[in-house]
């Protein structure tokens, strides 16, 4: 997906700080960060002239902070966006352009859950009996303290506004795009580096929630406020993880490579160091998004890859009969080394590794279980044999006598 950076829309939030001098010439993380500054030389400066309480000034202080987090990770979106490249399926590229235009529309509708949740809070504290701005700034505040108040309420009710438009269309997306890939056919398919694009989306407003906690100290007067922002909370994270978990179901390798991996036993890995070059037979497992191969920590390939990552994964299927009938993919790119330091991060992916080359090779991993091979080769010690993750950078797919080059 090409995004033309002239008809590239923006969050309004940016169009108004981009047109505002000093910010508008600096890079927008700099400019955040001068925000954070101005802000809270503001907000000190005015709670000492009215004589505010110092916790105050710390609530002050930790709202300003919540505001400028969540728009660190809330500018991440367009960056991440503009790197998208077209999926080679027609349907799924109209999908995606379709959810970049609804978050970036042109008449920024990103802006309505935040007025809604301002004007709702505003009503909330002044006409219900809420005591919050009273425990803020005083029994009778001065108008300039009002306004700057109503101005950072208004800061962090629009980017909350902004974490559920994006976190719900972000589900939207991602429902969509897996029924998509359903339907794909021979080498249709989203490019593995775009998925994962989607899923970082996905975690930063997972961040975006947890930032949210942040709130809870300077609203703990208010036992139905605090009830709210756990609602966020939860109802950010349970979407966002929703969709990342959706995301990551949805193949990045088309039909056709897809299922020339999923049934195919064998593989070469070939791998180089200083001259001295090596090719092998492996067996592998293909999780739907991840392959793995282990070998022996004493095998000549694990030692040149701990010493040189890059690697050449070969896959192929054979007509003896037919050359033309043949299929094959080169995955060109660096290992994973799974390790000691991987077992508290990754203990239920490797063990879901495990139980794939149980599956699919099961008199292998029984003879080297049980059989008089060198411990070295056996199955069972864990730190005996080590996963290795393929992290392709590059693909070529062979069918017949006609080479394709596939996105990753």
């Amino acid at each position: 997906m090409r995004i033309d950076e002239k008809k590239e829309m923006k969050w309004i939030y940016e169009i108004i700080v981009g047109s505002i001098p000093p910010f508008s010439f600096l890079p927008y993380q700099y400019s955040i960060l001068l925000q954070l500054l101005l802000l809270l030389v503001i907000g000190l400066a005015l709670g000492f002239i009215f004589g505010l309480k110092p916790v105050s000034l710390i609530y002050g202080s930790l709202g300003i902070l919540v505001a400028v987090s969540w728009s660190l990770l809330i500018l991440q979106l367009a960056p991440t966006l503009r790197k998208f490249r077209a999926p080679l399926s027609k349907d799924e590229n109209e999908l995606l352009e379709r959810y970049r235009e609804i978050l970036f529309h042109r008449n920024h509708y990103e802006a309505v859950p935040g007025l809604v949740i301002f004007i709702s809070f505003m009503l909330y504290i002044f006409n219900f009996g809420s005591n919050l701005l009273e425990y803020w700034i005083g029994e009778k505040p001065h108008v300039i303290l009002l306004l700057f108040v109503s101005l950072l309420i208004w800061d962090i009710c629009y980017r909350m506004g902004l974490g559920i438009w994006t976190s719900i269309l972000a589900l939207w997306r991602s429902i969509n795009l897996r029924k998509l890939a359903e339907k794909r056919s021979e080498l249709e398919h989203t490019p593995y580096t775009e998925l994962n694009y989607l899923r970082k989306l996905d975690m930063n407003n997972v961040f975006f929630g947890m930032i949210s906690l942040l709130l809870i100290p300077i609203i703990q007067q208010d036992s139905f406020l605090v009830a709210i922002i756990l609602f966020f909370f939860i109802f950010l994270i349970m979407t966002s993880f929703a969709s990342a978990y959706i995301v990551s179901k949805v193949p990045w390798l088309p039909p056709d490579i897809y299922n020339l991996v999923m049934e195919s036993s064998f593989a070469y890995i070939g791998n180089a160091f200083h001259g001295a070059t090596h090719v092998t037979p492996v067996v592998y497992i293909f999780d739907g998004q991840r392959i793995f191969f282990n070998t022996s920590k004493e095998s000549k390939k694990f030692k040149i890859l701990r010493k040189n990552k890059k690697v050449a994964f070969l896959i192929d299927t054979r007509d003896m009969n037919n050359i033309y009938e043949n299929k094959a993919v080169l995955f060109t790119g660096e290992v994973k080394i799974y390790g000691l330091t991987d077992l508290p991060f990754r203990f239920m992916q490797m063990l879901g590794a495990r139980s794939l080359f149980i599956k699919k090779y099961p008199e292998y991993t029984r003879k080297y279980a049980t059989s008089e091979l060198p411990k070295a080769w056996q199955l069972t010690p864990i730190i005996a044999r080590i996963l290795i993750e393929i992290k392709p950078a590059r693909i070529i797919y062979w069918r017949g006598a006609k080479q394709i080059s596939v996105p990753v």
